[in-house]
């Protein structure tokens, strides 16, 4: 099928998606349990909780939109501290019937909450997600040099694992929020390097043709190489050729063998734009296999006292 923006272009199977054999309308699957960030960010992308259901994995979640019991999903994408979720880039970077359609930035900040009548003398165990654990590492590297981390699926997983469990040597690492919503007693608060920090979240559905552009958008794509450096020099050379700016450039293990290499680029812009829409074309001539996961508007964070509230 051939895009709005390139006449005569080959696009085979770009934008087509099969038809879902179970399908909940309006249900959105998100990263869970309830009271995780994910559930926080479904409101930036004009998701209701109400029409949401969590899942306890990013792969489940996206399986949920494959399968049609879903038909769509928020995952948390990207962190202003820790770089790259791996989790949700990897799960991505692999499917060929899956796209992003949206975006949006989530300020977060941490603290550590105990069972009732636990103390943090008593911690020897610390339970939370390896990316705020590791945004909270050189606070509990101080505090608790002693605790052993066990990871979790995400903050409010590990949250409700210390409330049900109610150890008095455990303790997790999540938002306010989400801990007083576990029944934990916050014993430190903004545990976190970066105050500033804030994560992205992307909305993800079956694949299809992206919006129209808006001016300020993304696009996203996933480029396997054999591991030569020069390919990877003949793929950079066309945004530098076409002047389209690079926002990302991640490198992950392509699980073909050691040594290969898939690589997720993220620029400005929109395929049915000329610039990014000749460059995806030029990629495509070199590489069949090249993955393209979609152009959406592109989420600006907003630093007023409505939108810029920690959670």
């Amino acid at each position: 099928m051939t895009p709005r923006c390139l006449p005569g272009a080959s696009w085979p199977d770009l934008w087509d998606s099969p038809t879902p054999r179970r399908l909940r309308p309006m249900t959105t699957a998100y990263l869970g349990p309830s009271g995780s960030f994910t559930e926080a960010a479904l409101a930036g992308l004009e998701v209701r909780s109400g029409a949401a259901a969590p899942y306890p994995s990013v792969r489940q979640a996206l399986d949920a939109v494959r399968s049609g019991t879903a038909e769509a999903a928020v995952v948390p994408w990207e962190n202003s501290v820790e770089g790259a979720v791996n989790a949700s880039v990897d799960a991505l970077a692999h499917s060929e019937n899956l796209c992003i359609t949206g975006e949006t930035l989530l300020p977060v900040q941490f603290a550590l909450a105990v069972p009732p009548g636990g103390s943090l003398s008593s911690v020897r165990r610390v339970l939370t997600h390896p990316h705020a654990h590791a945004q909270c590492r050189t606070w509990t590297d101080i505090h608790l040099p002693h605790a052993d981390f066990v990871a979790s699926s995400s903050t409010a997983q590990a949250a409700r694992e210390v409330g049900t469990s109610r150890a008095p040597s455990s303790a997790a690492i999540a938002s306010p929020k989400t801990l007083a919503r576990y029944g934990l007693d916050v014993v430190a608060q903004s545990i976190g390097a970066r105050p500033d920090a804030v994560t992205r979240f992307v909305k993800v559905a079956r694949r299809k043709r992206p919006s129209l552009p808006t001016g300020s958008d993304r696009s996203t794509l996933v480029v396997p190489l054999a591991g030569k450096v020069s390919d990877l020099h003949d793929v950079l050379h066309e945004f530098v050729r076409t002047s389209v700016p690079l926002t990302s450039v991640l490198s992950r293990p392509s699980g073909a063998g050691f040594g290969g290499y898939s690589f997720l680029l993220e620029c400005e812009g929109h395929i049915d734009e000329p610039p990014v829409g000749s460059v995806v074309a030029a990629l495509r001539r070199r590489n069949s296999r090249i993955v393209f996961l979609g152009s959406y508007p592109r989420a600006e964070f907003d630093n007023s006292p409505a939108r810029g509230k920690t959670l």
